[in-house]
């Protein structure tokens, strides 16, 4: 019988270190192909103050990093070429408030995962506003999942991202991403993928 896995992932979309890690993390499991992997994404929000309709990202990133921010998203785009990623923050006008875009994912299930995915590039490679309600559509449609956005799922969705940051403020979680493998082990980063395979093996172990 192959090993289980279970592992809840901690993230928001316009975190550039979670597409990181999501990336890392799909390159250690890779090297893993025997393990049956079940992944649950946990809604976090780096800035819970963002008001509905997002803010202007430059005016975003003086008030967060100063004049240190080209320096800061330097470093990020690196990491994020030697992850397959091609960051375009030029193109990103606005900080959204992620919130509904957690929702839909949350009320995507099993398919949460990879509809991340597709935020993830909507937001980093694309500098779409994810927030706003036709982009939404429009990707939902793209991965077949239009369902997903009724008023019955949302509803249940905002209670699961309701209790989902409950969780992560009781687990002291104050940085994503942060990964939670078999119940038992933790770790917090966009770790390189000898240290989440460590983790991994342990947990399938234990």
């Amino acid at each position: 019988m192959n090993p289980k896995l279970k592992i809840e992932i901690f993230a928001d979309i316009i975190c550039p270190w979670c597409y990181i890690g999501k990336k890392r993390l799909e390159k250690a499991l890779s090297e893993r192909p025997d393990i049956e992997v079940t992944i649950e994404w946990k809604g976090f929000l780096l800035n819970p103050s963002i008001p509905q309709y997002g803010i202007d990202r430059r005016q975003y990133l003086l008030t967060k990093f100063g004049h240190a921010a080209s320096s800061v998203y330097s470093r990020i785009e690196q990491a994020g070429k030697l992850s397959g990623i091609e960051f375009d923050f030029d193109a990103i006008e606005r900080t959204p408030d992620s919130r509904s875009v957690h929702e839909l994912i949350i009320a995507a299930g099993s398919d949460g995962y990879r509809l991340s995915e597709l935020f993830y590039q909507a937001y980093f490679l694309d500098g779409k506003d994810i927030s706003n309600s036709d982009i939404q559509e429009e990707i939902l449609e793209s991965s077949n999942l239009s369902q997903i956005s009724e008023l019955k799922k949302i509803t249940e969705a905002k209670k699961i991202l309701a209790s989902d940051l409950t969780q992560a403020n009781h687990l002291g979680i104050d940085g994503v991403p942060f990964f939670v493998f078999n119940s038992q082990i933790s770790l917090a980063g966009a770790h390189p993928e000898h240290i989440l395979l460590t983790a991994i093996d342990t947990a399938v172990t234990s």
